[in-house]
């Protein structure tokens, strides 16, 4: 892991141990102060919802000669002067624990900073759930002079492009999600009724990049070939926005018409939105997209490109009193795994998993945590770390699931992990 510290300002041990074993485990670590021999043991203690944390210094004598050593040849650091004093004695001051499990990236530091004892030991406590992952207790123990540990952050690559060039590429891309002259795919969300007559447009380049879109676009294409005897045309827009297209064989160059099943038009507008600038707006804002909408119903014979009459371009602009919902994380997250948006997908999962509370745990369960196994685990461990409260003598949170085809096979677990814990 990466932290914004100096390499000698903090070090970082790594805990990952099943839940229900041994829980205590000795440490060796080579420390930015001293030579190689000195070590941490860690303790690791169950207090009903709660894991205690100790740690302790141990100093090698060697290490103790050696810097001793240094010292007298000028090179060591002056007690009296240094933050760290001498090497017999813990460098660090404070110590704060940094949960690695479901998140599967850097989390923020969850609990608050603790100084040593006798500049050796430290004992630090945390809530379970922050630190449970499917059975195992996962976080990072960070050692520092540091009071207040800061945001861990991923390391920055070599090359980073400057905020001018960065800016300039954002606002091409803008550009290009709203052209109506280069875009040649068509989406329709069937399922969507409200806007069974509207059609959002992208790029076939950038969206085949994507196995989901990929797929998709080349479904069309072979339906098109085959249903349309070799020839297809299509007219978009009209006026001076007027262009039509001709395509034989199987040289598919024109616009293609893609049904939408399992997503709203709102939400495919957030997915587009990412592809092409990496940014996440749950608010769909149809004046940055290509859309158009037809004075009837777009009826999908199969997938077949037709000609499209009185289109109007843009019609859902910032005049327009027809608004599209908020998307919700879980919407977002469904449509960016069937479309293979892999890091879009990591990042809602993220979101889902960290707004559970103990009023939504169980929805959360029982719904997107079926289709999703990350969710499940996350949500399986919170609902065992918090028991007490979520099942009591007159409280059945699992009551009005019922008759959920999978009620009894998560009830199971849950006794079996609750059983593993204890």
């Amino acid at each position: 892991m990466s932290y914004t510290l100096k390499p000698t300002l903090a070090t970082t041990i790594g805990v990952e141990l099943t839940s229900g074993g041994e829980l205590t485990k000795n440490y060796g670590t080579q420390t930015p102060t001293t030579s190689d021999g000195n070590s941490w043991s860690v303790n690791l203690t169950r207090e009903t919802d709660n894991l205690k944390v100790s740690v302790t210094w141990t100093s090698n004598t060697y290490a103790t000669q050696q810097y001793n050593n240094n010292y007298n040849r000028g090179y060591g650091y002056n007690s009296a002067n240094s933050q760290y004093g001498s090497s017999n004695h813990c460098p660090y001051k404070f110590i704060h624990l940094v949960p690695r499990k479901r998140l599967g990236s850097q989390d923020e530091v969850a609990t608050t900073a603790h100084g040593f004892i006798n500049r050796a030991e430290a004992i630090v406590t945390i809530p379970l759930h922050k630190i449970l992952y499917q059975g195992k207790y996962c976080f990072d123990i960070v050692l520092s002079i540091e009071k207040t540990l800061p945001k861990c952050i991923v390391e920055a690559p070599d090359v980073v492009l400057q905020d001018d060039a960065v800016t300039k590429n954002h606002e091409i891309m803008l550009i290009l999600l709203r052209d109506i002259h280069s875009v040649d795919v068509c989406l329709v969300a069937e399922s969507d009724k409200t806007c069974s007559n509207v059609g959002l447009w992208a790029h076939r380049a950038i969206l085949s990049r994507y196995k989901g879109f990929e797929n998709a676009i080349q479904t069309a294409c072979k339906g098109l070939s085959s249903t349309s005897e070799d020839m297809a045309k299509l007219t978009i827009g009209d006026g001076d926005d007027s262009s039509s297209t001709t395509v034989q064989g199987d040289d598919i160059l024109g616009p293609l018409l893609i049904p939408v099943e399992k997503s709203t038009l709102a939400t495919l507008c957030v997915l587009l939105r990412y592809i092409y600038t990496g940014q996440i707006n749950l608010s769909a804002e149809t004046n940055k997209h290509a859309i158009s909408m037809t004075e009837s119903t777009l009826t999908l014979e199969g997938i077949t490109r037709r000609r499209k009459e009185s289109v109007r371009w843009h019609p859902l602009g910032t005049d327009s009193s027809w608004k599209f919902k908020d998307v919700t994380w879980e919407e977002l997250l469904v449509a960016s795994d069937y479309y293979g948006v892999m890091d879009l997908k990591t990042q809602c999962e993220n979101k889902v998993i960290t707004a559970m509370n103990q009023s939504s745990v169980v929805e959360t369960l029982f719904t997107i945590g079926c289709s999703f196994d990350k969710i499940k685990e996350s949500a399986l461990d919170y609902i065992v770390s918090n028991m007490a409260t979520l099942f009591t003598k007159d409280k059945d949170s699992f009551a009005q699931f019922k008759d959920h085809p999978r009620c009894y096979e998560m009830l199971v677990e849950v006794i079996r992990r609750k059983a593993e814990y204890n």
